[in-house]
């Protein structure tokens, strides 16, 4: 009795462990990078939100930066960007139409590159 317990158990821990994934995938998260050159100090991080339940994300980039002038640097300064994305799932592309801002999706990273800056997923 108990051994059949235990197999039955076993078989269904082994099924649902090997169903498929669900084909939608969420992207949603909280990705940042930190980057210093010799005129800037900068904190980025961008927040994708999914829409509802489509293939639409809300964008927010939200940036922190300290400018640095004749080897001084100023005061922290910040900027907020928002935007509407679609996502091709094929592509792994996060596109917005109307300014062309794209932003490419590496699943297996769990990061985002957005122009040449990669960002690394926190949350």
């Amino acid at each position: 009795m108990k051994v059949s317990i235990i197999l039955i158990a076993l078989t269904i821990t082994v099924l649902f462990g090997c169903s498929p994934a669900s084909n939608k995938s969420d992207i949603s998260g909280t990705y940042v990078t930190q980057f210093k050159n010799e005129y800037s100090i900068t904190s980025d991080t961008l927040v994708i939100a999914l829409e509802g339940n489509s293939q639409t994300y809300n964008v927010e980039r939200k940036t922190g930066f300290n400018k640095v002038r004749d080897g001084k640097t100023r005061p922290k300064e910040f900027k907020v960007a928002k935007w509407v994305s679609s996502y091709d799932t094929d592509k792994h592309l996060l596109q917005e139409t109307e300014l062309g801002k794209q932003i490419s999706v590496l699943p297996e990273k769990k990061s985002l590159k957005f122009g040449d800056t990669e960002y690394q997923k926190v949350k």
